[in-house]
């Protein structure tokens, strides 16, 4: 029965080849996806000095038999695949790369600065009076360095040469203060920091954040009412990282929002509305409270809905909190809830980013981590043209946000499309699944820990990645609630 079925479908499959045939008249028939255009930097943008040439050569996918045109300015001066751009004279210049099949033509843009100077601009993220770290401790220096090309680097420790990479590793067996200074220097211009590392005994560096030291009191259960509502109550905190959504007012409703007061009517407003409240990139959470205790029955108690669809996933973990203290504040102790990814060997604990203010409208948010790695989050204008997406109502040159970091699970496709697949249970907009269990939370070194109920609740973006040209991954929450009350 089968063979007959497949011997069927074939001669069906033949006479509609030879049909089309016909009716294409010998022409080539496409069943390929359309082009395919990337470019090395996924926000096309390109800076060059004057005098200097940068050569382009995108990856191209199903440009079969195709044809390529470059065009400056609306006039053809290229018809390669790779295109040379001197930079003569300096100035912003517009470059687009055409690709032409008999059924199909794509095109994608990139935008090359021409600058008369390129002097390194360096970044590094220095808390107020200086660096603090223990003796025998090892403090890494790790500062972002915006045109590094032929940059020299100078470390220097109380005016004396300590290195000449960008990164130093700090390591003093001696308490005191030491003065720290950083220069970086081409053939076009310097920058330099200078800052103090004060090294104290273990005994005297203070407490680290995070850590379990106060244990839940269950003093200060709030019982729901008949008014009660399921929803959240408060939001308390709205501090994203940076992405394409922070700021935008065309999709995610912005209206220049300045303090985190305003930011914080802003998340209270959308969730209201059952809209999205974006989180940016790695890091970025928002802090919800209740108008009485969640109580915790053992079993799903939490219902925390994201907008994640088929793969397209962005995990964010979920941390509770009760208010031990009575004050009615966030202010007690984190506990995460563990997902699928708690004991994974990728699974990174008190990893921490820093996000720098970009000194100019319309350029990418550098960031560090305090593993030595560095990036940007892209500023990606042809979907979201916001002057910038560092969040407006953070006024400090730069921020840190730590928490668990999941490795990502993103790929593209054969066709150039990305996909971003999900983790198996535990992780807001990560799936059609959006309860969680109080009786899932551990302390920061992983162990179980039991709270009768709970009273605040924290999402936070769980990822710190990219998908291509589509930019950063981001989690994204629609509805917090007491799913107890639901039941």
């Amino acid at each position: 029965m089968k063979r007959k079925q497949h011997t069927k479908t074939r001669i069906l499959l033949l006479l509609g080849m030879l049909f089309l045939g016909s009716c294409n008249k010998g022409r080539i028939l496409y069943l390929e996806p359309a082009p395919v255009i990337e470019w090395e930097t996924p926000d096309g943008k390109y800076s060059l000095k004057v005098g200097t040439s940068l050569v382009l050569a995108p990856k191209v996918l199903y440009d079969t038999n195709a044809q390529y045109e470059w065009q400056l300015e609306g006039q053809t001066v290229g018809t390669g695949k790779t295109y040379e751009f001197h930079g003569v004279e300096p100035g912003t210049f517009r470059l687009v790369f055409r690709v032409t099949r008999e059924d199909v033509s794509v095109e994608r843009a990139v935008t090359l600065y021409v600058l008369d100077k390129m002097p390194p601009v360096i970044y590094l993220a220095i808390p107020v009076g200086g660096f603090t770290v223990a003796t025998g401790d090892t403090l890494l220096l790790n500062p972002f360095i915006e045109h590094p090309e032929n940059t020299r680097f100078l470390w220097e420790i109380d005016g004396m040469e300590a290195g000449r990479e960008r990164t130093y590793a700090f390591l003093k067996e001696a308490i005191g203060s030491h003065a720290v200074s950083l220069q970086a220097e081409n053939e076009d211009g310097s920058d330099a920091l200078h800052f103090t590392v004060h090294v104290k005994h273990p005994e005297d560096m203070p407490p680290e954040e995070g850590s379990d030291s106060h244990v839940p009191s269950g003093k200060y259960y709030r019982p729901a009412q008949p008014h009660s509502a399921a929803d959240w109550n408060v939001i308390y905190t709205y501090t994203p990282a940076p992405g394409q959504f922070i700021n935008d007012r065309e999709k995610a409703g912005f209206s220049g929002e300045n303090t985190p007061e305003e930011a914080i009517q802003y998340a209270q407003n959308r969730l209201k509305e059952g809209l999205f409240v974006s989180l940016g990139a790695y890091g970025g959470y928002l802090v919800a409270g209740f108008d009485h205790s969640v109580v915790n029955d053992g079993e799903y108690n939490l219902l925390i809905a994201g907008n994640a669809h088929e793969q397209s996933a962005e995990p964010g973990i979920v941390w509770v909190m009760q208010d031990s203290n009575g004050n009615g504040l966030p202010d007690d102790t984190w506990y995460q809830l563990k997902g699928s990814e708690h004991g994974s060997p990728t699974t990174l604990h008190k990893y921490s980013v820093t996000y720098f203010k970009p000194r100019e409208q319309g350029k990418p948010v550098y960031w560090t981590d305090n593993k030595g790695n560095q990036g940007a989050i892209d500023y990606l204008e042809l979907f979201h043209s916001q002057e910038s997406y560092y969040p407006q109502w953070i006024l400090s040159d730069c921020y840190a946000l730590t928490g668990t970091c999941l490795e990502p699970s993103s790929y593209r496709q054969q066709d150039g499309s990305w996909v971003n697949l999900p983790f198996d249970w535990g992780y807001v907009d990560n799936t059609d699944q959006v309860l969680f269990r109080i009786s899932d939370a551990v302390t920061t070194d992983g162990q179980p820990i039991h709270l009768d109920f709970i009273d605040f609740v924290k999402v936070q973006t769980a990822v710190n990645a990219k998908a291509g040209w589509l930019g950063e991954l981001s989690t994204e929450v629609t509805r917090i609630c007491d799913y107890n009350l639901l039941k």
